[in-house]
């Protein structure tokens, strides 16, 4: 698990059993000829949905200013703890909040740390870190897919299909997706065999920047 977890990343958006012929040769289905294994496991914390709004992660280069008290404009990059440093206020944790969410939180703490009577705080980005999703394993060709800021999440089978499809050998229903979710290693195990087959009953899973997926080997 350690070494899945610094391979390359990758991400993808869905689609369905369109791409069942180009992905792999499904896994044995039980009798019935579906699969009855739920489409997702979750091992950790519970998945929460993204803001549609985009969120400051690591990496993420930000012009800082305030207006009417302070002539130079900064910039900041955020580290990898999610933090800026900002006059007065030392350092800042900034990460998961949206532009916005950041300015209000900066001028309440100026306003009640006594530093400014009515501050206005302007953020804007200089530069995005690179967003991506790795998909590793049991895949024709591993690959590290770029995820633009425009994006929100992609689909598990639009990423698989992005790395060349199953290999023969791939365990399609038990596909491991790690996340990082408030700060916790998370792993989903996610049914794809389920989504190709259309025995599903949940939406398709949906992959966000910086997801690991990886493909085991079935065991014959």
């Amino acid at each position: 698990m350690f070494l899945m977890k610094h391979c390359f990343r990758i991400l993808l958006v869905g689609s369905s059993a369109l791409f069942a012929s180009a992905l792999f040769a499904a896994p044995p289905a039980t009798a019935s000829g579906a699969s009855t294994a739920p489409a997702v496991e979750f091992t950790s914390a519970a998945f929460k949905p993204e803001n549609t709004d985009y969120r400051i992660i690591p990496n993420d280069q930000i012009r800082f200013h305030i207006t009417g008290e302070q002539d130079e404009t900064l910039f900041q990059r955020v580290s990898s703890q999610g933090e800026i440093s900002v006059p007065f206020l030392g350092t800042v944790k900034v990460v998961n909040l949206t532009l916005r969410e950041t300015e209000i939180l900066m001028e309440k703490r100026y306003r009640e740390e006594g530093f400014f009577i009515e501050p206005q705080v302007i953020l804007s980005f200089e530069s995005y870190a690179p967003r991506t999703i790795s998909v590793l394993g049991q895949v024709n060709s591993p690959v590290q897919i770029d995820f633009t800021t425009e994006r929100k999440q992609m689909g598990i089978v639009n990423a698989i299909t992005r790395a060349g499809g199953f290999t023969r050998v791939a365990k399609a229903d038990t596909v491991k997706v790690m996340r990082t979710v408030d700060g916790k290693e998370t792993t989903f195990t996610v049914n794809v065999a389920a989504y190709l087959n259309e025995t599903a009953k949940e939406q398709q899973f949906m992959l966000l920047p910086d997801d690991i997926i990886f493909v085991p080997e079935r065991v014959f």
